[in-house]
């Protein structure tokens, strides 16, 4: 007899499809992605798995700019839910206060959520351990239009940790039927069918690569030094071969995987 709670992770860890975004003023109003200076409101899937009831469980939600390895001292807290379940219950939770994007994240999407009770706290420390605390849930999935096959994207690397570390940072094409357990919740942005190409994939330095230096990124990144709880920025870089891919950025320390973010690159329709 206990109390169980969780919201559910999905593939990889940091696309969740139990976090998603309702933009505009109605948050009963179809999901959809972030649109910058716009109301948008936050909603989670929660579960208690547990046979025992809780009541007013405590339930979340914060933002990020695009990152890999965010705690809750580097995220941003949008606002709290409270939410009531039975035993081998669910609900949808909805958080009142709305997120308005700014121009600084450009509306890219990096969400989490986490659930606990006075019966069932969540672990001591300032990081979410998403992948080993069923907490915790973060959905991290920017959507870019590339109106051009080219295409860059800015991000951070994050040390939660209060001694420097050293990590390494990669980019893999991803499956886009990992999307599948997303659609509905997109907006208009439909899934690819097949799984697509990228040329030149890698990392430079700048935030706006532009010439040489995207046509040289660092395929991947080595011996990336970053003091206790400091951060550093990176752009994704590489030439869309196709209309569309799935590209999963992963930040690991040693073996072990602690960071990670999804950016789907669609290319822009022709004009007519």
């Amino acid at each position: 007899m206990a109390v169980s709670l969780m919201i559910c992770d999905g593939n990889p860890w940091y696309l969740s499809p139990c976090i998603w975004t309702v933009p505009g003023s109605n948050p009963l109003g179809a999901p959809g992605l972030p649109i910058v200076g716009q109301d948008c409101f936050l909603w989670a899937h929660v579960s208690n798995t547990g046979s025992d009831p809780v009541s007013n469980a405590t339930v979340n939600f914060y933002w990020g700019n695009p990152a890999v390895g965010l705690d809750r001292t580097t995220a941003t807290k949008v606002g709290t839910a409270f939410v009531t379940l039975n035993g081998n219950d669910a609900q949808d939770v909805l958080c009142l206060t709305p997120w308005i994007p700014t121009f600084v994240n450009g509306g890219h999407e990096c969400v989490v959520a986490e659930v606990f009770a006075g019966s069932d706290p969540l672990p001591p420390g300032p990081n979410f351990n998403v992948p080993t605390d069923r907490h915790v849930a973060q959905r991290n999935l920017s959507v870019i239009i590339a109106p051009m096959a080219m295409f860059h994207f800015a991000f951070e690397v994050h040390n939660t940790t209060r001694l420097a570390q050293t990590f390494t940072v990669s980019a893999t094409v991803g499956d886009p039927k990992q999307l599948e357990p997303l659609k509905g919740r997109l907006g208009g942005v439909k899934i690819p069918q097949g799984k697509g190409e990228v040329d030149k994939l890698g990392f430079v330095a700048s935030p706006c690569p532009e010439g040489k230096e995207a046509d040289k990124p660092r395929t991947r990144l080595d011996a990336v030094e970053i003091p206790g709880g400091g951060r550093t920025g990176f752009s994704l870089v590489g030439a869309l071969k196709g209309e569309a891919a799935l590209i999963h950025i992963t930040q690991r320390s040693a073996h072990r995987e602690v960071g990670g973010l999804s950016v789907l690159v669609v290319r822009a329709p022709e004009r007519s």
